[in-house]
């Protein structure tokens, strides 16, 4: 059986789609700066029918990423490994941010070009790259709606897309760029190369400590989060699809999410003991943050259905979820 490789496989995407990976069986291996996966996850995967491989390496070392190409036939490639720069990290350190999204995704693609071998390559594009555009269309359509990226991870998530599909095409490399949607759910934990976690996580981190959660108006703005099961279903169909209908395409709910907000928390109030939520009044500081202050439009997921992927679930139903794995993962003493 062909290997799957996914690079920044220990992230929260990655841990996430390596576990769907392994639950239908499937050979993955696993490279990036982490030496083992974290925490929960071995102990979780080892209970998966199939073969998982971790090797620590840098996506900038090139001879690191043929040696991986060469003791394995891989067949297919999820490019993930990826630094989500906030505007400090932007400013601090815009070479770590090129080298590690945009460089390193180059340099493994030159490693499946040479290997000879692969046969699906899944590019990790954004919603980031809609940038301004998000502010101003209520639909974000991959065709129609121009790509204005503003942060340096969304500029460097077009250039995956765009330089990642030329190079693939000019390599022979058949090639899938997913507009991955802001997503939350299991193993979004802090990696240290996120400087934006989900509100999601921040509320399921107060629900469990029985704390009062203050919001923040923005988060009551409309937003298409996606369920990060529901992200990794779509992307296993990218893998899969025998003739891609598409070569870009949006990764997305396709749901405001704000109106559902409440039903939401209400799942988390019902599970977690001493757990409430309210409005942030005038001037007073929130405890919960986002990034937002404006509406965004919602991606459209036309392009995604014609691979066979819909949303399995709802805003409320994957808060249900997300707290059977919550709940799980501490009675199991993993989470």
């Amino acid at each position: 059986m062909d290997a799957t490789l996914v690079t920044g496989g220990a992230g929260f995407v990655g841990l996430n789609l390596t576990e769907a990976l392994l639950a239908r069986g499937g050979h993955v291996v696993v490279f990036g700066r982490e030496a083992a996966l974290p925490g929960a996850a071995p102990a979780r995967f080892a209970r998966l029918p199939g073969r998982l491989e971790v090797i620590a390496g840098d996506v900038n070392d090139a001879s690191a990423l043929r040696a991986v190409f060469a003791g394995r036939r891989i067949g297919a490639v999820f490019p993930f490994a990826a630094v989500t720069a906030g505007p400090e990290r932007e400013a601090a350190d815009p070479h770590g941010v090129l080298d590690v999204n945009l460089h390193g995704l180059i340099r493994t693609l030159e490693a499946a070009r040479d290997a000879g071998t692969v046969r699906r390559v899944v590019l990790p594009a954004s919603a980031a790259v809609y940038g301004e555009s998000a502010y101003s269309h209520a639909v974000l359509d991959e065709a129609t709606t121009p790509a204005v990226p503003v942060s340096l991870y969304g500029v460097t998530k077009y250039a995956v897309e765009r330089a990642g599909l030329r190079l693939c095409a000019h390599w022979g490399l058949d090639a899938v760029a997913a507009r991955i949607g802001a997503c939350f759910g299991p193993w979004e934990r802090d990696t240290g190369l996120r400087d934006t976690l989900s509100p999601h996580l921040a509320l399921a981190t107060a629900a469990r400590a029985g704390r009062e959660a203050v919001l923040p108006p923005g988060l009551r703005l409309s937003y298409d989060w996606v369920y990060v099961r529901d992200l990794v279903a779509g992307l296993l169909a990218l893998l899969d699809a025998p003739a891609p209908p598409h070569r870009v395409v949006n990764l997305a709910s396709g749901e405001d999410f704000a109106p559902r907000l409440d039903a939401c928390l209400g799942v988390l109030a019902a599970r977690f003991r001493g757990f409430r939520w309210r409005d942030a009044a005038a001037g007073e500081a929130a405890t919960i943050r986002v990034s937002e202050a404006r509406p965004r439009g919602v991606m459209a997921i036309a392009r995604a259905a014609a691979f066979g992927w819909r949303p399995r679930f709802a805003p409320v139903a994957a808060y249900e979820d997300y707290v059977g794995w919550l709940l799980a993962s501490a009675d199991q003493g993993l989470g």
